[in-house]
């Protein structure tokens, strides 16, 4: 589980560090930076799978724009061209800075990992790894990216000649052995989209806004070896008062992706219907207990706007199963709302859950305040909150 991250000069934020739990919830007011946080850890992520491609980014949830609106320039109006961002572990730090010339939208670039790689080819000469470093940092010359992604096909070319129990082949292979972050997706659900039954083409098993989700589940229903998963499912989702179960319609075809979704309400004779009927808190949750009881979901991700469309009641007893969840499973979220019901969902004497509210300071920079559990606390969090006396939110009217 990443404990620690820290983030340098991504859009709204300048310099930013979150100690985190395996369920973060962030709140704040519009613009405060909520979602750039979640995105630069997403170009974190990018950067240790080697895949800053523009494609890459944005299948990931990133806002992808022209390199000058991803760096931050609150001083001077000079832009610094690097976004540096850290992941800590049990294991150790996990170092990237990515880089882009400003003239070349599609090339971004790990520049640590450039150095990382060069300096065993350098033979620990420290003078010539600076410059190195310096040439790096310091040219203002368009040929930059693509100097440095030369100069790293040049070394994974000499590295493949390299027999493979050569000693510096292992230190290289190293190099890329990164914290398990690559998978990190920023999910926002869409309800257009999770009512449509087509197999995703981006992301497996569930896309960013929602696709794949009948084609996985078709693959769980036909599997016996998935009953366990699909259990809980169908468990977590009696939240729903109306809800009683929901299977697969009889005599699907190979390539149809639907479900039977049964009302214990209504009569013997109508009492399935299907996702194009049902109403969009339950694609909602469908969705959600999917993505934090799968084991083929990522490990680490974020969601973006949790609350949509769930009854307030729905919301609070939503985040203590998703907490839950996400201890059961190994599972580690970052979740963004403005529902207050959210939030007292949360047992913040758990140490796992954490909360923490996102805000522009008085320079214009993203900052992150956590707020604590307090044995003297008598209020809901949801009071606090919308009382103001944690913040995070709009004070200009």
């Amino acid at each position: 589980m990443i404990k620690t991250i820290q983030i340098k000069n991504f859009k709204s934020v300048v310099d930013l560090t979150l100690d985190l739990g395996a369920f973060n919830v962030f709140i704040g007011e519009n613009g405060c930076g909520k979602t750039n946080i979640l995105e630069a850890i997403s170009f974190g992520a990018a950067a240790s799978a080697d895949k800053l491609d523009h494609e890459f980014l944005g299948s990931r949830g990133i806002r992808v724009t022209n390199p000058e609106f991803m760096f931050s320039a609150f001083t001077n109006g000079k832009i610094e061209k690097s976004i540096d961002i850290t992941f800590n572990n049990v294991e150790g730090n996990y170092d990237y800075a990515i880089i882009n010339d400003l003239k070349s939208p599609k090339k971004w670039i790990d520049s640590l990992k450039v150095l990382n790689l060069k300096s065993f080819f350098l033979e620990n000469n420290k003078e010539a790894l600076m410059n190195f470093k310096n040439s790096i940092s310091e040219s203002q010359d368009t040929k930059d990216i693509d100097e440095i992604i030369k100069k790293i096909n040049s070394i994974k070319n000499e590295t493949d000649k390299l027999d493979s129990n050569d000693p510096k082949k292992k230190l290289i292979s190293s190099v890329f052995e990164d914290v398990d972050i690559s998978n990190y997706v920023i999910y926002s659900p869409e309800q257009s989209i999770l009512r449509k039954f087509e197999e995703t083409n981006q992301i497996y098993p569930l896309g960013i806004n929602g696709a794949g989700l009948f084609h996985y589940l078709k693959e769980l229903i036909l599997n016996k070896n998935n009953a366990k998963i699909l259990n809980q499912i169908k468990e977590n989702l009696l939240l729903l008062d109306w809800y009683e179960d929901f299977e697969l319609p009889q005599n699907l075809m190979s390539n149809e992706y639907a479900l039977k979704i049964k009302d214990r309400y209504l009569h013997e004779s109508l009492k399935y219907f299907d996702q194009k009927s049902t109403n969009e808190g339950f694609l909602y949750l469908l969705f959600y207990f999917t993505l934090f009881i799968s084991k083929d979901t990522p490990r680490f991700f974020a969601l973006d706007n949790i609350d949509a469309s769930l009854n307030p009641k729905l919301c609070m007893a939503l985040t203590r199963n998703l907490a839950a969840l996400a201890k059961k499973h190994k599972k580690q979220a970052i979740v963004t709302t403005h529902n207050p019901a959210i939030l007292d969902g949360l047992n913040l004497k758990d140490d796992n859950q954490r909360l923490f509210v996102i805000r522009r300071n008085i320079y214009g920079h993203t900052v992150a305040n956590r707020v604590e559990y307090k044995k003297e606390r008598t209020m809901k969090l949801s009071e606090i909150w919308t009382s103001g006396f944690i913040g995070g939110l709009p004070d200009n009217f």
